[in-house]
């Protein structure tokens, strides 16, 4: 593995589409013939894909990438576009033989015709102890975010990325991301994504992971914005022993529409996941969450779990939550659930009888149903603002 930054900053390209032909030629095939999905759950028809990033996407014209000064000690931080150039295996961390993500022609769009993003490889056995920020916040001047990242953990180590997506005032922001992980053996990886864009923006994100024996990877997602919300998030069980841990907070508001999609495949013995999801749908918003737990053959002994908790704050939400569970092994153990419902009058009535009115009561409750999950972004002032933004929101419905 060649890793020069020196190498890398020299080279200044205008153009990566020649080198994105030479790693995968069918990807501008894919991006240009294939199909948009109709999201037919939210009434989504006839999206116009095509609108937003031909014919070609300026690049983001942002610093985005904050990190403490002892990481590059511990860590390679490059932006994707010269990682192509300078990292041997690139072409493997590319072409996936594994299918995942919204669809080919969302993917296709995130891989080849990207204008951010980052590659971050650890050192082995090296902990990062700080996490590496990225702040994509779009405006007039950068409108489209197209992000190609990819994550390799090396033996032994540790790392954590945050990457926030935001739209600054009322600006039409559009993101499309691709996001890989590779934790190899006895390595632990953390992504924390916060989508917090405005009502009129759009987002579409496709995340994987493989995880190797002894690894870990952690999902923290927050979804507090856009007009349209449609994410995809895989985790491949690899090795023996490895786990995926995934959180899930949003909430659906206004005219809302938003798409989950969440899976887990189970190849390594004694692989574990865990999903936990916590969602608030108001207004006319619209949700269908899908969670597969997939037990393949070679997982015995393997457990995973996944639990949707959803709260309705008004009669015309419509809310689908379809989990499943899928097996070619006898000694697994799987579980899912699902909740939806109304703010439970016992816990009302608890806490007015502790002083509060029914109006602040219920403004408690919706606020503790996301709190253990924003407690796990480890970014203080992030969590400060969504913790706000929570009660922004919120405000209409519970006038405190």
């Amino acid at each position: 593995m060649n890793l020069s930054m020196r190498e890398a900053l020299n080279n200044k390209y205008d153009d990566i589409s020649e080198i994105l032909n030479s790693i995968n030629e069918e990807k501008n095939h894919k991006l240009n013939q294939t199909a948009v999905p109709a999201w037919k759950h939210l009434k989504v028809n006839n999206f116009n894909l095509e609108s937003f990033h031909l014919p070609k996407i300026e690049p983001f014209n942002k610093d985005y990438i904050n990190l403490e000064n002892d990481t590059l000690d511990k860590a390679v931080v490059l932006e994707t576009k010269n990682a192509l150039w300078v990292v041997e295996d690139i072409e493997e961390l590319i072409n996936l033989k594994d299918s995942f993500g919204i669809s080919d022609k969302f993917i296709a769009l995130g891989e080849y015709n990207f204008n951010t993003g980052v590659y971050v490889r650890s050192y082995e056995n090296e902990r990062v102890e700080s996490p590496i920020r990225l702040s994509f916040e779009m405006d007039e001047k950068n409108p489209t975010t197209v992000d190609h990242n990819i994550v390799v953990a090396e033996k032994g180590s540790k790392v954590t990325v945050v990457i926030d997506y935001s739209t600054k005032d009322y600006y039409d922001g559009f993101h499309n991301g691709v996001t890989k992980v590779f934790a190899k053996e006895n390595s632990e990886v953390t992504i924390v994504k916060v989508q917090r864009m405005n009502d009129k923006s759009m987002h579409f994100d496709s995340n994987v992971a493989f995880v190797e024996r002894d690894a870990k990877v952690n999902w923290v997602i927050i979804e507090l914005g856009s007009k349209i919300n449609v994410t995809n998030y895989i985790s491949n069980l690899e090795g023996n022993n490895s786990v995926s841990q995934l959180y899930s907070a949003y909430l659906v508001d206004g005219t809302g529409k938003q798409d989950i999609y969440y899976t887990a495949n189970h190849r390594g013995m004694r692989s574990e996941s865990n999903m936990e999801i916590k969602g608030v749908v108001k207004d006319e918003g619209r949700k269908v969450f899908r969670g597969n737990i997939d037990f393949k053959k070679g997982s015995s002994r393997s457990k995973g779990s996944q639990e949707e908790d959803v709260l309705l704050l008004s009669p015309k939400v419509k809310t689908d939550s379809i989990p499943m569970l899928l097996c070619e092994e006898d000694d697994v153990e799987g579980a899912h659930a699902a909740t939806v419902g109304q703010i439970d009058e016992a816990k009302l009535f608890y806490l007015m009888s502790r002083g509060f009115s029914e109006k602040e009561a219920e403004k408690l409750v919706i606020e503790a149903r996301f709190s253990p999950i924003f407690e796990k972004v480890p970014v203080l002032e992030l969590r400060e603002f969504l913790e706000e933004e929570l009660k922004k929101r919120l405000i209409d419905d519970v006038n405190c």
